[in-house]
């Protein structure tokens, strides 16, 4: 299982994500339902970090939300 952290740019943002996948990992396991989003509030230095999870196949992937996304970088919509 691959952990992929989307915010290289913030380290804000990049602490946020680590931790949400830990709590990530440790709630689902190794291998979660596939295409299933989780939003988690994450506490760093002070600031409320938004951070969603994406399952996939094979990975789990991490994306802060504390600026404007571009469509194309959105994450699969489940169905």
């Amino acid at each position: 299982m691959r952990l992929i952290n989307r915010s290289k740019q913030s380290p804000l943002g990049r602490q946020a994500c680590d931790a949400a996948l830990a709590k990530h990992v440790e709630l689902y396991g190794e291998y979660g339902r596939q295409q299933t989003k989780i939003t988690y509030t994450v506490v760093v230095q002070g600031s409320k970090i938004t951070v969603e999870v994406v399952n996939r196949k094979c990975s789990y992937v991490a994306t802060a939300m504390n600026c404007a996304r571009r469509l194309r970088n959105l994450p699969s919509q489940a169905v």
